[in-house]
């Protein structure tokens, strides 16, 4: 698929381009409303995309390059567990290594899912949506994921926000938190009526049931979504964790631990799949999740008003995390202004997209929201309970 259909050709000016480059002033007027800011800013970062294409006809073949880059990714990541498993490579550099090219299959799965690449090829975006998905096993299968992201991008922030709530969005800053950005099994086993009571919400809005039959079989579907590979990621990740600290523990206390033999043979596997496949995307996904869930705001922001939705991340602070999203912090709130580009091109326009965002007012690194729990006012437990019991009583048919 190539853009040359969609733009308007070079050869004839297109009304929208006579506006290219206007200044919209120092900063947004008091008097604009957020929807009016809103389109100011889509307007400038389309404009900012077609200035990029025009420079760089290239770009067009948009097929080509998402092809190139998952297979590029892929193959990158192999040949770093091949150069790892035969001696050539240390663990220190193959688990950041294989984090960084797994990050790129992240950014081509979400562009999979809003369909830029191969939009009229359906068997080869499940083919790129697959191999993506064997890269990252510690994340939810691409084709349940699809629904929860598009339900994000029409509820960013409210209750019903599930994919950023099972990153733990929302949840107020602590050890827990930590520990549940680190171990996406234990963001559920520690939360377990919170994870029901905001699946619940997803549910009602999302799939409607019409009688128990149909909430079992959505609750099943929810359940399902990290079958089977997240299961086989985080299982092989919590024995090579119980296992290591196990003698740790042993040694520290002067008693080794004498394992089984058969114990010994199985974690050759274990340890080799950790450093080369499992534990690359425990870091990218801790990393994408804390950037994700923080730049995010969730909990008291108007629905549909995409100021509010997100913060943008530049602060240095956060670049080793950025590293290993692709610099997600940064370059996503314009994602949720104008959907429809690639992660490669948003990358390519951000100081130009961040220029008009800050004049519009869009936040830049606010730390406060660690403080708030992701709120973008001052967090309320004791109102937000509230609100919570009262949703928690309306009837299904009214969500």
């Amino acid at each position: 698929m190539t853009h040359a259909a969609r733009r308007t050709p070079r050869s004839t000016p297109a009304p929208a381009r006579r506006t290219i480059g206007r200044p919209v002033g120092s900063g947004s007027s008091p008097s604009m409303t957020d929807a009016q800011r809103t389109q100011v800013i889509r307007t400038e970062v389309q404009a900012a995309a077609a200035r990029l294409r025009d420079r760089h006809p290239w770009l067009d073949h948009q097929d080509a390059i998402g092809l190139f880059i998952q297979l590029a990714s892929v193959a990158g990541m192999v040949a770093c567990a091949v150069l790892y498993l035969q001696g050539m490579l240390a663990w220190w550099l193959t688990v950041p290594l294989v984090a960084i090219l797994a990050a790129f299959t992240h950014e081509m799965e979400h562009d999979l899912i809003h369909q830029l690449y191969f939009k009229k090829n359906k068997p080869m975006q499940d083919f790129l949506l697959l191999i993506g998905w064997i890269a990252r096993p510690s994340t939810i299968n691409p084709w349940g994921r699809r629904h929860l992201h598009f339900h994000h991008h029409k509820v960013s922030g409210m209750r019903s926000d599930l994919e950023e709530r099972s990153i733990t969005n929302g949840e107020p800053w602590g050890i827990k938190r930590f520990l549940m950005l680190v171990d996406s099994m234990l963001a559920n086993v520690l939360r377990v009526p919170t994870v029901m009571r905001y699946t619940g919400l997803y549910i009602r809005e999302v799939d409607r049931p019409q009688n128990p039959g149909e909430v079992r079989r959505a609750v099943i579907a929810k359940m399902s979504l990290y079958m089977p590979l997240g299961h086989v990621c985080w299982g092989t990740w919590h024995a090579f964790v119980v296992f290591h600290a196990v003698n740790l523990g042993g040694q520290w206390v002067g008693q080794p631990v004498v394992w089984p033999e058969w114990v010994h043979s199985a974690m050759t596997w274990v340890n080799a799949a950790t450093v080369c496949w499992v534990g690359p995307n425990v870091l990218r996904t801790f990393c994408l999740h804390f950037v994700s869930s923080n730049m995010h705001y969730y909990g008291d922001i108007e629905k549909g008003n995409v100021m509010q939705q997100c913060q943008v991340w530049t602060h240095p602070v956060f670049w080793p995390v950025q590293l290993f999203c692709f610099n997600f912090g940064s370059t996503h709130a314009i994602h949720h202004f104008v959907v429809g580009q690639p992660f490669y091109v948003r990358q390519m326009i951000a100081g130009e997209a961040h220029a008009v965002m800050r004049r519009m007012g869009v936040r830049f690194n606010d730390f406060g929201s660690f403080r708030r729990a992701n709120r973008w006012g001052e967090h309320n437990p004791a109102a937000e309970r509230e609100a919570a019991r009262q949703t928690a009583a309306r009837p299904a048919s009214a969500a």
